[in-house]
């Protein structure tokens, strides 16, 4: 009885470049919730930084983070759909007459 030789596990570069996607929308939240005031000030909090009170809230950064945190799975998702759907376009059989 003859073992087949075991294949090394690879990842394809459509899982690559989705999960690349993922980290780049994750640190782009990030981003955008540092410049919200009252995460700055529970962030100053914890590191125990001498920093006390707060500043005048930003409104604006806090919609932008909320308004990114609700619309970029949605907007991810329509990202990815319509790459999966031109590939499967491209990859399509020509039809012939």
């Amino acid at each position: 009885m003859t073992h087949a030789p075991q294949r090394r596990p690879q990842i394809s570069l459509a899982l690559m470049l989705l999960l690349m996607v993922i980290v780049a929308v994750m640190s782009a939240g990030m981003f955008y919730a540092s410049r919200v005031g009252a995460v700055q000030d529970e962030l100053s909090l914890l590191s125990g930084s001498s920093r006390t009170g707060s500043q005048e809230a930003n409104r604006t950064a806090h919609l932008v983070f909320l308004l990114f945190t609700y619309t970029s799975p949605l907007l991810l998702a329509m990202a990815m759909s319509g790459v999966v759907a031109f590939l499967r376009y491209r990859q399509r059989p020509a039809a012939r007459s």
